[in-house]
């Protein structure tokens, strides 16, 4: 299992993880996706991050995240589902839906916002992290300036776990990008600047 986390809210977690979905199920990988809770804008009009997962492992949305789990609030989830006074899983719940079949060669969980934003009931995604104990933890940074500061930040609660850093939106031709990956690498953390590195990571 591969937990996919982010520094921040709108880093490109969803992106990225469809993105490696797709590269994994070109080598002949069965690649499946969790997505344990969502919330979303319903005025952007556009689709969730279970349609966006499922569009690229052929998955139902439905399948991705329950829809008991999806809350039409802009809101972490558990504030979202009360808002909506809904319901919002615990962890422990939301670690026993994040399974996969035996067929499945790569399963992916998608967290929400950044590693310390609540996910669900009682805990945020380093909690559910800690419950799953993914094989693999992949985190979605920047290059930009302040990169550095929020992923290691966001990697040395997850020292006990094998860790990938994704490097989303790098530029080649922009200094701080480069200086900025440069020095991460040089601190030991695997950094993939590009979906094939990543992919390549993970497999």
């Amino acid at each position: 299992m591969v937990f996919v986390a982010g520094t921040g809210t709108e880093v490109g977690k969803t992106w990225a993880a469809a993105g490696l979905a797709r590269l994994l199920r070109e080598t002949g990988r069965v690649v499946a996706a969790c997505k344990p809770a969502q919330s979303y804008d319903p005025d952007e009009g556009g689709p969730t991050d279970a349609a966006v997962l499922a569009a690229a492992t052929g998955q139902d949305p439905d399948e991705v995240c329950p829809p008991d789990c999806t809350y039409p609030v802009p809101l972490a989830p558990p504030m979202a589902a009360s808002r909506l006074e809904r319901a919002c899983p615990t962890l422990d719940e939301m670690a026993s839906n994040c399974c996969f079949e035996a067929t499945v060669d790569i399963g992916l969980v998608e967290g929400v916002g950044g590693l310390y934003s609540p996910i669900a009931s009682d805990g945020h995604n380093l909690d559910l992290i800690e419950r799953v104990q993914p094989d693999l933890v992949v985190v979605v940074a920047s290059a930009a300036l302040g990169g550095i500061h929020d992923t290691m930040a966001c990697t040395l609660p997850l020292s006990a776990y094998r860790l990938a850093v994704f490097c989303n939106r790098f530029d080649p031709r922009d200094d701080v990008h480069v200086l900025n990956v440069r020095w991460l690498r040089d601190t030991g953390l695997d950094v993939a600047v590009s979906l094939p590195e990543l992919a390549a990571m993970v497999a």
